[in-house]
């Protein structure tokens, strides 16, 4: 009964993340026509720098106050999960407001000594009202989340990518060309607008939702004791996205750096990293929604069986995300095999794309069930393990990167390589650490 719960839940939230992710690879399709391989170049450029602000502030809060929400509902802590998010989201507020004006002090530096385009800081600086609007609905999503209230999130959340479109279209007919920032700025500032709407349904929502309890005094403990699990569960996942999102920015430069030192010029190099990270790489992160989905939904579920003394449900619920991650990866490298050529004419109107397309698929298995050892480590509370093995995998990355994408017959290509082989490590220590803590379990 319980497990068919959850499957339900997952099919709800896996159904609307396809149509969000549909919508939103759309939307690249979209921003592939405007600016053209070079443009997502650019963009896969500054795109890093800005994630990696981002992280700062909301990775990690979803997950962990998901958690939270749901252990209050199951021990019916009603108002104790009121007073939570009202901690959480002016905490996360005020967190928000301090790193942008990190932002605001390092925009300049970063584009002109980092990424060597001053112009640049404009497209930085734009991430800025997008991180306020996002410390507020970040608290909301995790919390309904974790009480398996998907439908209208999710539903606000389709509102807000399909916004997506008239708001570039209106910002590029007015500001393209009229302004000295570059035309990428206007996807940041697109993005922000669409938030805000999200925010205010969000809100809405929540206080039509909210059970009628009477409300807790607001006292220092309370504060204390909110934040605490908060932070503590938060601080390694953010700590994980953070570095993953750095090594990506490092990333970018080094592999435009290595390919322009086997003899593309900075152009071609842009042309490349736009073909693999702006059109190949969301074709492979299209079907990773299924295994994300899955993972949003187990993830606080496993974290509160494994609270209550659950741990059998609880390893088996780890044994079926697993192999669904691996279900969905191995059809997903078929077929990208087969249909390699007709992807990249149908979705790009390119046919120089198809052995990047069928390498990223033949990737697809190991990408997918990683990803899911990492989410699975966060809800047994390995957070701070999950660190320290993505820690050395990004390390390796970045190694791998300068080896491989320096050696000419492999050029990109060597980016798929160092992929593979840094996530196959990663997937060696996760399931490590995941069979330590089902022996400890079992043996308990």
């Amino acid at each position: 009964m319980f497990l068919g719960k959850v499957k339900q839940n997952i099919i709800v939230l896996a159904v609307s993340n396809l149509i969000i992710g549909l919508i939103e690879f759309i939307f690249n399709m979209y921003l592939s026509r405007i600016f053209g391989a070079e443009g997502l170049g650019l963009l896969s450029l500054v795109s890093p720098i800005n994630c990696l602000f981002l992280s700062f502030m909301t990775e990690g809060l979803v997950v962990t106050i998901s958690k939270i929400s749901a252990k209050h509902q199951h021990f019916r802590n009603y108002a104790e999960m009121d007073v939570s998010i009202k901690i959480s989201t002016a905490f996360s507020f005020l967190w928000s407001l301090f790193l942008v004006g990190v932002v605001f002090l390092t925009a300049k530096p970063i584009a002109t000594w980092f990424l060597g385009d001053s112009s640049l800081t404009y497209t930085i600086l734009a991430t800025c009202p997008l991180m306020i609007l996002m410390s507020i609905s970040n608290i909301v999503k995790g919390h309904f989340l974790g009480l398996a209230k998907i439908k209208v999130p999710s539903a606000i959340n389709i509102s807000e990518k399909i916004l997506r479109f008239p708001i570039l279209y209106c910002l590029i007919k007015f500001c393209l060309n009229k302004t000295s920032f570059p035309p990428v700025t206007l996807i940041y500032l697109c993005y922000a607008i669409g938030e805000m709407q999200s925010v205010l349904f969000l809100m809405i929502y929540y206080k039509k939702t909210k059970p009628k309890v009477p409300p807790l005094k607001m006292k220092f403990e309370l504060v204390g004791s909110t934040l605490k699990p908060l932070i503590k569960g938060a601080t390694p996942i953010c700590l994980t996205q953070c570095l993953m999102e750095f090594v990506n920015a490092f990333s970018s430069v080094i592999v435009k750096s290595r390919l322009c030192s086997i003899g593309y010029t900075a152009a071609e190099a842009l042309t490349l990293m736009g073909k693999y990270k702006g059109m190949v790489f969301p074709l492979m992160n299209y079907p990773m929604i299924l295994v994300a989905s899955t993972c949003s939904i187990v993830v606080p579920k496993i974290s509160t069986m494994m609270a209550t003394g659950k741990s059998y449900h609880g390893n088996r619920l780890i044994h079926r995300a697993l192999l669904t991650a691996l279900a969905i990866g191995m059809l997903t490298g078929i077929i990208f095999w087969f249909l390699a050529d007709e992807m990249g004419m149908f979705f790009y109107k390119r046919n120089d794309l198809t052995w990047m397309i069928r390498l990223a698929g033949l990737c697809a298995p190991l990408l997918y069930v990683t990803g899911t050892t990492t989410s699975l480590m966060i809800s047994i509370g390995q957070e701070a393990q999950s660190f320290r093995n993505s820690l050395f995998q990004q390390l390796l990355l970045l190694i791998c990167l300068i080896i491989f994408t320096g050696i000419p017959s492999l050029n990109i290509y060597g980016y798929i390589v160092a992929i593979a082989i840094s996530n196959i490590v990663l997937l060696i220590r996760n399931m490590h650490s995941l069979n330590l803590h089902r022996s400890a379990q079992t043996s308990s």
